[in-house]
């Protein structure tokens, strides 16, 4: 039976080409949109190394402060032992890292004169390594030690390591000049990260200086300075709680303070990836999007189907005159819609990843990173995560049923005294 179904759509596909192409192209844009939203998404927010924590980590912003009494003297930034006061503490927090705001990040790199470079620079602490998941390719993290003493050490990737010290292993206890006159020793090598991971990606990374952590304790009764924070959830611990814990702190901080306020924003990672201000749930753009895409072209479809199915009118009567119950109709006029919907699908499940592969320096990279385009690279096999592939049969499925339902009802109840008077 199945035989003689795959024959038979294939003369009707031979007998209507124009229907079939734009049934399976309207299938395959619909369902390579919906994969390239999924993949976005996908790639902005699900724990994936060196990020593997995102969705239990929180980011602070740089904070700021003003004079209570009439909102005036407003200054941006944290000093690190007002950081202190509302992290040190946390109950449902795992780790904090303390680590330097720095702006675009970008600063002088070299070992002479001859090649200074701009680079992606990140003063953190040693929790920083605790919280994103580096591949060490050679030396170790920041030591508590060496944070304490405020050691002039740094760590880069396998790709610094190569343009100034030939290899890996030859970067290893090498000075490198960051910034106007830093010489710092390095002491680790780790992989490079794609530029996707705007919050683990840089060049190089040093231990913040405290001075800039806690700059200006004399202003705004020592709240001003240049400390940001992120932190980890305990496993169990829910987001929403820490982010309490975190508000209860700060009005403690506040409520001793003579003439300042302190404000602070916290954002999630996926807060965070999608610029959002107003802490609008991610998830829920997402679906109202993919909703709009499966309903326009299921609307657009009906409307070809409804006039395809007149067509089909005598073709319908004449099997219903041998027999054909109106449901083994339906059932034949709904499997021949599934096919084109599945190849449609699978045509986009190609589309979605060519267009990824094409323009994932738009769609996923943080093109405001230093050398974002050259550094941008992706293991493929992210590309083929089988959740995603299952999600997009069965939105072929949905699309299928909500394009074909009713025209595919209403013709296989046509009557044969109505096919014959042309009703």
């Amino acid at each position: 039976m199945l035989k003689q179904y795959f024959i038979q759509i294939i003369q009707l596909w031979k007998g209507n080409p124009l229907f079939s192409m734009i049934s399976v192209l309207a299938t395959a844009f619909t369902i390579a949109f919906v994969m390239i939203l999924c993949m976005v998404y996908t790639f902005r927010t699900a724990d994936m190394p060196p990020e593997i924590n995102r969705s239990r980590t929180l980011y602070s912003d740089g904070g700021y402060s003003y004079l209570t009494k009439d909102r005036s003297n407003a200054n941006p930034g944290m000093s690190k032992s007002v950081a202190k006061a509302i992290f040190g503490n946390l109950q449902n927090a795992e780790t904090v890292s303390y680590i330097l705001r720095k702006g675009e990040g970008m600063g002088f790199v070299s070992t002479a004169p001859s090649n200074r470079e701009k680079k992606m620079i990140s003063p953190v602490d040693d929790n920083f390594f605790k919280i994103f998941s580096y591949e060490f390719l050679a030396g170790q993290p920041f030591s508590v030690g060496q944070v304490a003493a405020e050691s002039k050490v740094a760590i880069v990737t396998d790709r610094v390591a190569r343009q100034y010290f030939g290899s890996v292993e030859n970067a290893i206890g090498k000075d490198l000049t960051v910034g106007m006159s830093n010489n710092c020793r390095i002491v680790g090598v780790v992989k490079a990260v794609s530029s996707l991971y705007s919050k683990a990606y840089s060049d190089v990374w040093i231990i913040a200086d405290p001075v800039s952590l806690d700059w200006g304790p004399q202003y705004s009764e020592g709240l001003r300075g240049m400390c940001e924070v992120v932190l980890t959830a305990k496993e169990g611990a829910s987001i929403k709680a820490l982010r309490r814990e975190i508000e209860q702190n700060i009005r403690r901080l506040n409520a001793g303070k003579r003439e300042y306020t302190f404000e602070l924003r916290m954002t999630s990672h996926s807060e965070s990836s999608f610029y959002n201000k107003k802490k609008v749930n991610p998830i829920r753009i997402f679906v109202v999007l993919v909703l709009v895409l499966l309903m326009v072209p299921a609307i657009n479809m009906s409307g070809l189907l409804s006039a395809q199915m007149k067509k089909r009118i005598p073709e319908i009567a004449i099997r219903k005159a041998y027999g054909a119950s109106s449901g083994k109709v339906a059932s034949q006029l709904l499997f021949e819609n599934l096919i084109l919907t599945v190849v449609g699908g699978t045509v986009g499940l190609f589309l979605a990843v060519a267009a990824m592969l094409l323009f994932k320096n738009i769609l996923l990279a943080d093109l405001t990173a230093v050398n974002a385009n050259t550094s941008f690279y992706l293991p493929a096999r992210l590309f083929f995560d089988p959740v995603i592939f299952v999600l997009v049969f069965l939105f072929c499925f949905i699309i299928n049923l909500l394009s074909a339902i009713v025209p595919v009802w209403s013709a296989s109840r046509t009557t044969i005294i109505q096919a014959i008077k042309g009703e």
